[in-house]
């Protein structure tokens, strides 16, 4: 299996600098009929196989991408990773200014939470997750990694290649053996992760999902109501294949405060929205650790942290009509001799589950909500400024277990770490995400055992100079192989 994942090695290089190069918004990865698409590209690479692969429509120009190596018995073993990823900013922040380049190059670990990334002649330093500072310090000797950059390396196309990969190896292994897995896997690639997991849901969480119809949640459960068929690991760009076993949940909120329009030469006539936000960002800005504080009193954060929130991810208002990017942000406004009658900015709120977890999720949720809203109420002048406070997106909080202890004891963790020891030559550690992924879909809804978030080292998602370490992409093909023969066994 190793020697099959080493065989394709250069040729996984190729194809994940393509699907880098390869934009792929949310809402916008492409379909299989569109061979230009990262959908397209994905379907192809899958077909190559010469396994079973499928397409399943999810919206208008959006498709996911299923591929299935069929085996002997019953029980099966699911691989999800997301196909989409974030706008690039502002291109001109990036190297020669082009955030999808697929770039070869190599970064250097230089402590402190400290990376510099080398790029053609270009030496870009940046700061990483103290998580990430973590897997490189349990890398002694080894602070120069290889990497493919741009803007989806990492978060999440270097998950997509160590999938296809895992799933070529498997299926030319067997193939070549005369073997079979005893029962099957089924790799996804989803779309629209990063917006609003409509991809992950039409696969696995509801009852028309694939999943579903193709009768893979259709088998015995056990006393916690989970499926003991079948297991499966969530890809996301993460710690170099050290299994996460939880991540908070979020919420996302959206304020619009309205006011009067009026002459902006006659101010004292209007009420100005925007200056009604501003005193709603400055009071949850100034206020949100004693929020959290608050919160946390009443939540679970022994595991997986305590609340945080971002104030102000995104703001508009007046006369603002579009924002276009290009190099840089382009703004399309109108009214800039007017008075603002309306301000809209969103918040992500991060929270922990209750400590009656898996129970009371809703309340959990409207106890944040609520919290954040109080706050606001006290802390502006209602007589005089109005505003609405509406909920635009969330996702559940997940733990594979209570405790880290308890985690690394299950069966499914215990299988990645000792297959990571075997390709990585060291054990890793277990740990917890501070960003949500698909397995709360898979977890909460298709009540499958899940590895919540496992994936290739790497950083910057999110951010300027994503980069992912190739040689963790290779890895991680190996691991991904082997833990599947873990789950299913083989037969002949």
């Amino acid at each position: 299996m190793i020697a099959a994942v080493d065989d394709s090695a250069s040729r996984a290089r190729v194809l994940l600098a393509d699907l880098v190069r390869t934009p792929s918004l949310s809402g916008s990865e492409g379909t299989v009929a569109d061979a230009g698409s990262m959908v397209g590209k994905v379907f192809a690479a899958a077909k190559s196989h010469g396994t079973e692969v499928d397409s399943q429509t999810v919206a208008v120009g959006s498709e996911n991408a299923i591929e299935v190596l069929r085996g002997a018995g019953d029980r099966s073993f699911v691989i999800e990773a997301h196909t989409d990823a974030v706008d690039t900013g502002e291109a001109e922040r990036w190297h020669d200014g082009d955030p999808y380049s697929g770039a070869d190059g190599w970064v250097e670990y230089l402590g402190r939470d400290q990376v510099a990334l080398h790029i053609g002649s270009a030496r870009y330093q940046a700061a990483i997750r103290p998580r990430m500072s973590r897997v490189w310090e349990g890398r002694p000797g080894d602070r120069r990694r290889r990497i493919v950059y741009g803007r989806g390396s990492f978060d999440n196309k270097g998950c997509v290649v160590s999938a296809l990969l895992a799933m070529g190896a498997l299926a030319h292994a067997t193939s070549t053996l005369g073997m079979q897995l005893d029962g099957s896997v089924v790799a996804a690639y989803t779309v629209d992760e990063e917006d609003g997991a409509t991809g992950i849901r039409r696969f696995a969480a509801a009852p028309d999902s694939w999943l579903a119809t193709h009768g893979y949640l259709s088998g015995p459960r056990d006393h916690d109501d989970m499926l003991t068929g079948i297991a499966g690991v969530a890809l996301d760009g993460s710690y170099g294949w050290v299994p996460v076993v939880g991540h908070r949940g979020g919420l996302q909120v959206a304020i619009r405060t309205r006011g009067r329009a009026a002459h902006a030469a006659t101010p004292e006539l209007g009420i100005n929205a925007v200056e009604a936000m501003s005193r709603i960002v400055v009071a949850l800005a100034d206020g949100r650790t004693e929020i959290a504080a608050r919160l946390d009193a009443s939540l679970e954060t022994s595991l997986l942290g305590g609340v945080t929130i971002a104030v102000g991810t995104t703001i508009a208002g007046g006369g603002v009509k579009a924002v276009r990017m290009a190099e840089t942000a382009h703004v399309d406004r109108t009214g800039v001799n007017a008075i603002p009658d309306w301000c809209e900015a969103t918040l992500d709120i991060r929270f922990p589950p209750g400590r009656n977890y898996p129970a009371g999720l809703e309340e959990t949720k409207n106890r944040v909500f609520e919290m954040v809203r109080d706050y606001i109420d006290a802390h502006i002048d209602r007589t005089m400024y109005s505003y609405e406070m509406t909920e635009i997106g969330f996702s559940w909080p997940v733990a594979m277990a209570p405790t880290l202890e308890r985690a690394a004891a299950l069966p499914l963790v215990q299988h990645e770490v000792r297959r990571a020891a075997q390709v990585l030559g060291r054990a890793p550690h277990l740990e917890t995400a501070p960003g949500g992924t698909d397995a709360t879909y898979m977890i909460h809804d298709a009540r499958i055992p899940t590895i919540v978030e496992l994936g290739p080292a790497g950083g910057l998602s999110h951010d300027v100079h994503e980069f992912v370490e190739l040689d963790s992409v290779i890895e991680g093909a190996k691991i991904l192989a082997l833990l599947a023969i873990d789950q299913l066994g083989v037969v002949g």
